[in-house]
């Protein structure tokens, strides 16, 4: 099952970036990367540059977590006219030559993902990881019985607690979302960037 929110690859997309991650990158809990087509993905080009950076996380060996950016070529501001394609500009390096130059180099190119980035999608992984095995371990330990759904449901209350504690001390802004995409809250580093308080 696969769910996804924001600009997203194609289902379809998404299962081939898992096969080329595992294929090129399996030996690690995780990849990333600000160009998909500088990391040798083949159909890096197909998928355009709204989808140019990429970090994924292993959390089993059947379920992953993706984010992904665009290129950051929209974002350069050029004040001249268009590069005019009769105009040679041979050897010399001009302005709009090197201008050109730089775009071709950025046009496939995300931001690059920052330490707290980086931590905020390694802290999210070692969590729901964790949740998983502990209670995998369980169910395979353990014979349910209806005695223990009691300290089933502490136990996973604990989990929550624990994972919004994370969220809301966490250093980049995360934002809740309900299973229909509706974001339904944020945690303080949100609230600054937004301005809406944290509810």
């Amino acid at each position: 099952k696969l769910w996804s929110l924001g600009v997203t690859p194609t289902e379809t997309q998404i299962r081939d970036l898992i096969d080329w991650v595992l294929k090129s990158h399996g030996g690690n809990t995780g990849f990333t990367t600000e160009s998909l087509m500088e990391s040798g993905y083949p159909d890096a080009s197909v998928l355009g540059e709204s989808i140019c950076g990429m970090a994924a996380v292993y959390i089993t060996e059947k379920d992953f977590l993706f984010w992904f950016r665009s290129s950051n070529a929209k974002e350069i501001k050029w004040g001249g006219a268009r590069h005019d394609p009769n105009d040679r500009d041979g050897k010399r390096m001009h302005p709009r030559s090197s201008f050109k130059a730089f775009m071709e180099i950025v046009r496939w190119k995300s931001m690059p993902w920052d330490d707290m980035e980086m931590d905020a999608i390694n802290s999210l992984q070692l969590i729901i990881k964790g949740s998983l095995q502990e209670e995998h371990s369980k169910t395979v330990e353990n014979v349910p019985f209806v005695d223990n759904r009691v300290q089933k449901v502490d136990e996973l209350c604990v989990t929550v607690n624990e994972m919004v504690r994370l969220i809301d001390t966490a250093a980049v802004p995360i934002f809740a979302v309900d299973a229909s995409g509706v974001i339904n809250g944020w945690n303080s580093k949100a609230a600054e960037v937004t301005g809406l308080a944290v509810e």
